[in-house]
């Protein structure tokens, strides 16, 4: 024991204290008590306190709980057994009756919950009352708390699965919900965070429940405060954290504080952010309402607007990022405030950054001034909106209208009207002009596209006419050569025979694919490999894992290598050796070292895990950090399993890596710790790793589609016949071959169609085309 002082003592006490806080955990109440105890740290009183805050945090968990309620009862016992030891035993008659009492009462709070082993509890009741009989409303609690456990059992066992946990406990939670029991439900929620603190949506369950339900600020305010330690990444736990600072009355400067710590974290989402300000910014027109216009509620207020204003344009560069903040600050302005002044320049600077032509900016600006400030300045701003106004012009002119309608006189009426009436006249000619210049466009490229046409009918008509001159000139030879064969005695039907058996022996006298492939235990499929890379170098690259038999470099027709090939090797445990080489480099390109599987047996599936992943994190901005730099820093937590940092096929760095975990407590604390930090200079991001499981399934799903299209064109039959698709018959038909001409004589012709069997010959086309 390193604490030996008293002062020593009560700060190791204070630890354990500070380690109850942030997750419910029995066994550290279990150590905080023993400890207080053996060591003398505090008087009863003291180690009953710690008891009683124990019960009321971890007393209710149906199968640790017990054992909080067996330690208090002992720890009663051993108070009574120690006054039984004294010699005068009628001085303290009285407080052994007193002492007596608590451990009795101690057992029927015990009772009433339903907590696993009761029935033990209940017969270590039985032998501590002896004769004295237990009353009908104790047996009748029991009783209850024994049915209560019975209901319960089943959600308790489904949390057993290791694959069904987080599952198990939403069913459990919503079964707690019905039986509305507010302390029950907050100690399983408690229980649920202890075992999966990663999930934002446990918090966001947990808190809005207490908020709606319990409505114990203080508590809300704590739950929020665990809860964005533990994702810093969740919007939504920074905002709700903020509101609940406000219902407990947190002081202002504290909220700036967690602004500025939830800003820092990066959300990457313009409402994301927009919201966070217009949290605190709320708060502080609440503050300020009714406030002097000195007053530093008010200054402070202003200053907050234009701080959001800045942020959100200098991080999103948008002029969407700061309209709405620009409006409630005019709005505030005008109706709390009452400074019409303040709000008349922010409307203006308003349309100055682009919003001129838009016609509800204006009406909204129309709006506010008639409301607040004067008809004299309406009046002014609706000739300057019906010139501005591109997208509405006649909303604009009709409001104007019924504006002087309500509020002018006849004449200021017909001012505006003849205004409007102008206006409507120059916007109907430039309607006019946009109309004809659209139609020019159109026509314009109608006779492209028609030129475009005309051009790919010409081009085909060429086309047609070589290949018909070309189709003649191989006949002719044809012919004169069949001619010379005859002449010499030559029979075509020994000749066919003779190449066909040829062509069969030599297929079967070539090894088949299926006997080139390698050993899929003995060999490896290599890739990305430099272009310039020879055999001797990929002997080279494995020669470091023994023997290597074989080295096949897969090259096209031409001799040049593809960029992979296959690698076999003496027995499987140098195969074993030369995979852990993967992404190892030749000539500064990492080379991918994977097994030599026949993936028609064995489809590609991705590699790693997609969606969320507690036990993994990703790391952004590290494109300039070494892979060992990374595993310094990060393997200060216990469970370090693996790094990867991922890379091009060049080899260079794509800027972020995944760390992973072999617990998430672990993860937990380096994205609590590392997030935001600087390596060597370098700020990084750190997260839990949640990729989007969509692209990896779209990708699969296509690859297989385009093996199946790729095996099905293979497997097609050959005809000779030609292949008609959905834009019609091939080029390959015969019909194609035949001139107009000829295509005419023949459906004109009845004996063409009754006696297809009498194929023309060259000579026949040519009499024919002549005869034209």
């Amino acid at each position: 024991n390193i604490a030996q002082t008293e002062e020593e003592k009560a700060n190791v006490a204070e630890i354990l204290d500070k380690a109850t806080v942030d997750y419910v955990s029995v066994g550290i109440w279990q150590k905080y008590a023993t400890y207080c105890i053996d060591e003398g740290v505090g008087n009863h009183n003291d180690i009953r306190n710690i008891y009683e805050r124990a019960l009321t945090s971890a007393g209710l968990h149906l199968t640790k709980g017990c054992y909080i309620w067996d330690d208090y009862r002992d720890f009663e016992i051993n108070i009574l057994n120690s006054m039984a030891e004294t010699d005068d035993l009628t001085s303290i008659a009285k407080e052994m009756i007193e002492q007596k009492d608590k451990i009795t009462t101690l057992y029927k709070r015990q009772l009433a919950i339903p907590l696993l082993g009761m029935q033990n509890t209940w017969r270590d009741f039985e032998s501590w009352m002896d004769d004295s009989s237990i009353d009908d409303y104790t047996k009748q609690v029991y009783e209850q708390a024994v049915d209560k456990l019975d209901q319960r059992m089943q959600y308790e066992d489904s949390l057993l699965s290791v694959e069904s946990t987080l599952e198990g406990y939403k069913n459990y939670i919503e079964y707690e919900k019905s039986t509305n029991e507010p302390a029950r439900i907050q100690c399983l929620y408690e229980r649920t965070i202890r075992n999966h603190c990663l999930y934002p949506e446990i918090w966001q369950n947990y808190a809005e429940y207490l908020d709606t339900k319990l409505k114990v600020w203080s508590i809300s305010l704590q739950i929020y405060e665990r809860a964005v330690r533990n994702c810093p990444w969740a919007a939504a736990l920074w905002h709700g954290y903020l509101r609940a600072q406000e219902r407990a009355n947190v002081p202002v400067a504290k909220m700036r504080d967690t602004v500025t710590a939830a800003l820092n974290c990066n959300f990457g989402s313009m409402e994301n952010d927009l919201t966070l300000w217009l949290v605190y910014i709320d708060r502080l027109r609440r503050n300020a309402k009714g406030g002097a216009e000195d007053s530093e509620e008010l200054a402070l207020l202003r200053e907050t607007f234009q701080a959001a204003l800045n942020h959100m344009y200098n991080r999103y560069e948008t002029v969407e990022s700061i309209d709405y903040l620009q409006k409630y600050w005019a709005r505030v302005e005008a109706r709390q405030f009452h400074n019409a002044e303040k709000c008349r320049q922010l409307r203006e600077e308003l349309l100055n950054i682009g919003h001129k032509g838009e016609a509800s900016y204006w009406i909204e600006y129309i709006d506010l001034e008639r409301a607040y400030g004067s008809i004299q300045n309406c009046q002014k701003l609706f000739p300057r909106a019906i010139r501005a106004v591109h997208d509405n012009p006649e909303g604009i002119c009709q409001a104007w209208l019924d504006f002087e309608r309500e509020e002018g006189l006849l004449s200021d009426w017909d001012i505006a009207n003849a205004k409007c009436q102008d206006q409507l006249q120059i916007v109907s000619q430039r309607r006019a002009k946009a109309a004809e210049k659209e139609a020019e466009e159109k026509k314009k490229k109608k006779e492209e596209k028609e030129r475009s046409k005309m051009q790919d009918r010409i081009n085909r008509k060429l086309a047609q006419t070589v290949a018909e001159r070309n189709e003649e000139q191989k006949d002719s030879v044809g012919e004169s050569r069949v001619r010379e064969k005859r002449k010499s005695g030559f029979n075509n039907h020994d000749h066919f025979t003779t190449v066909k058996k040829r062509r069969v022996e030599d297929n079967a006298a070539k090894p088949t694919k299926e006997k080139e492939r390698y050993n899929e235990k003995t060999s490896v499929f290599v890739s990305n490999v430099p272009f310039s890379a020879t055999e001797d170098d990929i002997r080279n690259f494995f020669t470091e894992c023994g023997d290597v038999v074989d080295v096949r470099l897969v090259r096209t027709p031409l001799g040049k290598f593809k960029g992979y090939g296959y690698v076999e090797f003496k027995d499987e445990l140098v195969t074993q050796k030369a995979l852990k080489l993967d992404r190892n480099t030749i000539a500064g390109r990492p080379v991918y070292v994977s097994e030599n599987v026949d993936k028609s047996k064995h489809p590609t599936e991705f590699k790693f895990p997609s969606g969320i992943n507690a036990c993994t994190l990703f790391v952004n901005n590290v494109k300039d950090i070494a892979p060992d730099r990374l595993r310094e820093v990060f393997n200060q937590f216990e469970g370090l399993q693996d790094i990867r940092c991922v890379a091009r096929k060049s080899g260079k760095s794509r800027g972020f890596a995944y760390i992973e975990y072999s617990n998430e407590a672990s993860a937990s604390n380096a994205v609590k710790t590392l997030h935001n930090t600087e390596i060597d200079g370098i700020t990084i991001s750190v997260a839990v790793s949640n990729p989007d499981a969509k692209e990896t399934q779209e990708y699969e799903k296509n690859d297989k589609t385009e093996n199946k299209e790729r095996h099905e064109r293979k497997s097609r039959p050959v005809s000779n016949e030609p292949q008609v698709t959905s834009r019609g018959r091939g080029r390959t038909g015969l019909s194609f071959m035949v001139p107009r001409s000829v295509k005419k004589n023949e459906s004109s012709t009845p004996d063409a169609s009754t006696n297809s069997s009498n194929k023309l010959s060259n000579d026949d086309f040519r009499k024919l085309l002549m005869k034209k």
